[in-house]
């Protein structure tokens, strides 16, 4: 009896041993902490990351091979197994710490190892937990900040560009509804916009054409939208169906201000603002399209955004948002997970493409009843892909004729009286 009792602990114990054990391991990359989408693993002195992380810090290709992950970097390169200490480092057999291993349908790998062998240095604080990541990389003696900073004052100087836009989206919503039927719902958005845009005096003018389906919905079949929209220093306008041109009237919003602050300032406080924010940007690989060569930079931004003094500022300039919405509630149950690239031409240092991709996650209690005494739960997850491609820099451009826009407060009065008035001839 003893000694099965001996067997079944040393089980235990064995298990215990090989269980993963997700610490509280904070990461921090070039001075701003980064906060991945999986935990990080800590064992025996040595901390595993989900593989994207290094994609995320150093801004390098990954390619993944059934068990096979291979990174690339400026020249250096590394191929490693799931399973398997032995990784190899531009051409060489190395041995690493700990073998890379599947957790939770994740790949893992070792962080220290991998961030080394493609050239950033990596620290450690027992203490706190605390691992630091410094990778210096350049291209023409410039930083990804400065580079950004130049391609923004080649933007600035052109005056006016084009932009065409080819997106994808999914919308997946739950809610339960105490005693009620919950919802669960999808939505999937495929489109294109079509924009052109004048940095100062600001104006922009966009072409939407987008195609909404919800799969189980009462009308089969996918729904085409198509809009039209200008902005300018007077206001915000659109196109409605069988109505023409509206005026969105945002009582007590100061376009000329809010155009100043987000597009007038010089480039290095824009990429101030950007790192307040909480973004982190480095390099990708170089690449070369259409006979051009290309910096690519690597963005990243996370749910920091939104607890940043700067967001804040910027929901200021929105009149009465804080008082329709619990602005503080609503930003704590926001999560964002979003990433972009963006080509600079190596010789114009113009923005030709950009990719932006991510999720956008909500969480909140909404009235189940008139009397607001339940809640239901509710959580929607949006999945956003898009590829941007600009061209026509410093290229005039037409606007559409929106003098007889119509007051959009006044057009919807009309269209609620008018559903009113069929309601009450059907009775």
């Amino acid at each position: 009896m003893k000694k099965r009792i001996s067997i079944i602990l040393s089980l235990i114990l064995v298990m215990a041993l090989a269980t993963p054990v997700f610490a509280a391991v904070s990461l921090d990359i070039n001075g701003r902490a980064y906060e991945p989408s999986s935990e990080l693993l800590l064992e025996n002195g040595v901390t595993l990351v989900p593989f994207d992380v290094i994609t995320d810090a150093l801004g390098c290709e990954v390619n993944t091979a059934g068990d096979q992950v291979t990174y690339q970097k400026n020249g250096n390169s590394m191929q490693m197994n799931i399973g398997s200490t032995t990784a190899v480092v531009n051409g060489t057999d190395q041995i690493m710490p700990m073998a890379p291993r599947m957790v939770n349908g994740q790949a893992y790998v070792p962080l220290r190892f991998v961030l080394e062998s493609l050239g950033a240095q990596v620290g450690w604080n027992g203490e706190s937990n605390a691992v630091s990541v410094t990778y210096n990389d350049t291209r023409n003696d410039m930083t990804a900040e400065e580079l950004m900073a130049k391609a923004s004052v080649a933007m600035a100087e052109a005056n006016q560009y084009k932009m065409l836009v080819d997106m994808q989206g999914a919308v997946k919503m739950k809610a339960d509804v105490p005693e009620g039927e919950s919802l669960d719902m999808s939505m999937d958005m495929n489109g294109t916009v079509e924009a052109w845009a004048q940095i100062d005096p600001m104006v922009m003018y966009m072409k939407q054409d987008m195609t909404i389906a919800v799969p189980g919905a009462p009308v089969p079949g996918a729904q085409a939208v198509q809009t039209e929209m200008v902005m300018n220093r007077d206001g915000i306008f659109m196109t409605m169906p069988e109505i023409g041109w509206v005026k969105m009237d945002l009582e007590g919003l100061d376009m000329d201000e809010l155009m100043k602050q987000s597009m007038a300032q010089d480039p290095t406080t824009v990429m101030q603002q950007m790192k307040d924010l909480g973004m982190s940007f480095s390099f990708d690989q170089d690449q070369e399209k259409n006979g051009k060569k290309y910096w690519v930079i690597k963005a990243y931004m996370d749910g920091d955004i939104l607890n940043s003094d700067y967001f804040k500022q910027l929901t200021q300039q929105i009149p009465g948002l804080e008082q329709d919405l619990d602005l503080e509630q609503l930003l704590k149950n926001l999560d964002l997970d979003l990433t972009f690239d963006q080509w600079i031409d190596q010789e114009t240092f113009y923005t030709d493409y950009m990719n932006l991709s991510g999720d956008i996650k909500f969480a909140m209690d909404l009235p189940a009843d008139p009397t607001g005494t339940a809640s239901a739960p509710m959580e929607m997850i949006i999945t956003l892909n898009a590829a941007y491609t600009m061209s026509d820099y410093g290229q005039e451009f037409a606007l559409p004729d929106i003098e007889n826009a119509r007051d959009f407060e006044e057009v919807m009065a009309e269209q609620i009286a008018l559903a009113e008035e069929a309601l009450e001839a059907q009775e």
